[in-house]
């Protein structure tokens, strides 16, 4: 197995042996920290650095420090494998309907615990490749269609993971076209930059992304986000549009089509993105200038 030393593990249990044990074992080819108190792990999270987190079977009974992880911007994303014991049949179960990737049973087997973290370093390190491919559009300097297509798939196959909502944004500006052909495309072009700046400007959080997806077109991902709070976000963006300053144009309206889903292996990122486009539809044939959330309706 690969020797990759810039992979830290914190491992956390109140039994000091089966942190020896997990320390014997992983030590050799990663990082690991191991603490025996959540609070001390807690410490060391906001800390920054940690790649994985192992959890004693004790540890992942304390819902409240899960809930943390899960709910924080900076550990949310950090993958979680628990420990627990081979005789309790609902082990496997449990985990994951705690948040966790994966699990390990004791007594610890040393392949297994080798293969389990290994699969999970590995996953880490594509996700970071695939995000650090920085693919641009060059005119707004936001990423572009297939840069987006990278990022999307990413936080979807995440929020399956996960089992938490995933919300996209489509935004229109409104008679574009009249634009171009009244002040020139060179204005036009200050538009798409100026909109591409201020979009970027509001995303809250971390894993929010902003793609140019074509044309007039901007596509916002929202992952971990209910439809309430994508509608929220969503408004926000469209005031502050409508009240921003142009230089040489009127001032510039957007219509945005919301829609929002917990996804699972039978959804798709296309079927979101149809229901999406289609919410957009309705707000262009309403009047423009408002969003619109997608319903079967």
């Amino acid at each position: 197995m690969e020797i990759d030393k810039d992979f830290t593990i914190l491992a956390v249990s109140n039994n000091h042996t089966g942190l020896d044990i997990l320390s014997s074992i992983l030590s050799p080819y990663f990082t690991i920290k191991i603490m025996t108190s959540t609070s001390e792990a807690l410490a060391t999270l906001n800390a920054g650095g940690i790649h994985l987190i192992i959890l004693g079977s004790a540890m992942h009974e304390d819902n409240n420090f899960l809930k943390e992880i899960k709910s924080r911007e900076d550990t949310m994303r950090i993958p979680v494998i628990l420990v627990g014991n081979s005789d309790n049949p609902e082990f496997e179960e449990t985990a994951f309907a705690y948040g966790a990737v994966d699990y390990i049973s004791k007594p610890f087997r040393a392949p297994i615990v080798k293969v389990r973290v290994n699969n999970q370093r590995l996953i880490v390190k594509q996700i970071k490749a695939i995000e650090e491919l920085g693919l641009i559009d060059h005119l707004t300097g936001i990423p572009n269609r297939r840069g987006f297509d990278n990022k999307v798939h990413l936080e979807w196959l995440r929020a399956i993971r996960d089992k938490t909502s995933f919300s996209l944004a489509i935004v229109d500006i409104d008679h574009f076209k009249v634009y171009n052909d009244d002040y020139g495309h060179a204005q036009g072009d200050v538009l798409l930059r100026m909109l591409a700046q201020k979009i970027t400007s509001m995303l809250r959080r971390p894993a929010d992304f902003l793609a140019r997806w074509g044309g007039e077109e901007f596509v916002v991902m929202l992952p971990n986000t209910t439809r309430k709070g994508a509608m929220e976000h969503a408004e926000e963006i469209r005031k502050a549009v409508q009240e921003m300053e142009v230089p040489n144009l009127p001032s510039a309206t957007i219509s945005i089509g919301v829609a929002s889903i917990v996804p699972s292996l039978k959804s798709s990122v296309d079927n979101i993105f149809n229901k999406a486009d289609k919410a957009l539809y309705k707000a262009k044939n309403t009047g423009r200038n408002k969003v619109c959330f997608y319903t079967d309706a």
